[in-house]
């Protein structure tokens, strides 16, 4: 395989892709319509029924994710391999990978506020602070060299996270590929790719993950506070999400066609 990404092409074969997988997934992707709208109801009018009803909602919405990506996968790469149970276990492991990663750097960026509050000398601050006071310390201090500190902190901590959903953005297809679990196994094959990934990631994640956003935030004002509302509010949502979840998988099969050995290494 070989390892020379062109990003025109990453960004043009992943959407090319998600039009090839739209049609076989099209019943998975309206249960996953479905159990958005059932945990946006679980989480607002529905938590009425009981504590446990957010967390069982998530556990739909996670279960079905992941017959949905198997199903975008196997449409992809044109193959019945894959399980899902490994699939579950390698999206489980990534986001472990990324809580513990993302408590350190949240910690980091919670107490480095009040650092710096202390250190520009701008408020005294302490633990009966109201935290309007505090929010209008921080909004004060922004424009200085204590806030730029704290904006760089901000982008270098989002950096971190970005470049390791980068770096195993191979793990869900390559465990379909292949039959096995893949998580930091294809940690190697996109050594000195991030970058470009990152690129061609601008047109298959981040544009049509804004527009969703954008769009959705257009209807908050329209569902209301009814059971019927929150219902809506999460499937249309989910809805809107639909194009970055195609594309996405889309983008993963495409790199993995390029920089996936011949021969697993770790093996």
């Amino acid at each position: 395989m070989t390892r020379e990404l062109s990003i025109p092409g990453l960004v043009a074969e992943a959407w090319s892709l998600a039009a090839r997988a739209a049609r076989p997934s099209l019943v998975l992707m309206l249960a996953l319509i479905t159990a958005g709208g059932i945990y946006t109801f679980a989480i607002g009018p529905g938590s009425a029924i009981g504590d446990a009803a957010p967390a069982i909602a998530a556990l739909v919405v996670f279960v079905v994710g992941i017959e949905y990506s198997l199903v975008c996968y196997r449409a992809m790469l044109e193959t019945r391999k894959g399980d899902r149970l490994r699939l579950a276990h390698a999206n489980l492991a990534i986001y472990v990978a990324f809580l513990f990663v993302g408590v350190f750097v949240g910690f980091f960026l919670l107490i480095l506020p009040g650092i710096l509050l202390k250190a520009s000398g701008r408020a005294d601050l302490d633990a009966e602070t109201p935290p309007e006071q505090v929010q209008a310390a921080l909004i004060d201090m922004l424009p200085t060299a204590y806030g730029a500190v704290l904006i760089l902190a901000c982008l270098a901590g989002a950096a971190v996270l970005v470049f390791m959903a980068l770096r195993l953005l191979l793990a869900g297809a390559a465990t379909v590929a292949t039959g096995e679990t893949m998580v930091f196994r294809t940690w190697p094959w996109t050594k000195g790719q991030a970058l470009k990934l990152g690129v061609a990631a601008l047109a298959t994640h981040l544009a049509p993950f804004t527009l969703a956003v954008l769009v959705n935030w257009g209807f908050r004002d329209v569902w209301g506070t009814s059971a019927v509302g929150a219902f809506l509010s999460g499937a249309v949502g989910m809805a809107l999400l639909v194009p970055f979840l195609l594309s996405g998988h889309g983008l993963a099969v495409a790199a993995l066609s390029r920089l996936q050995p011949a021969t697993d290494p770790s093996e």
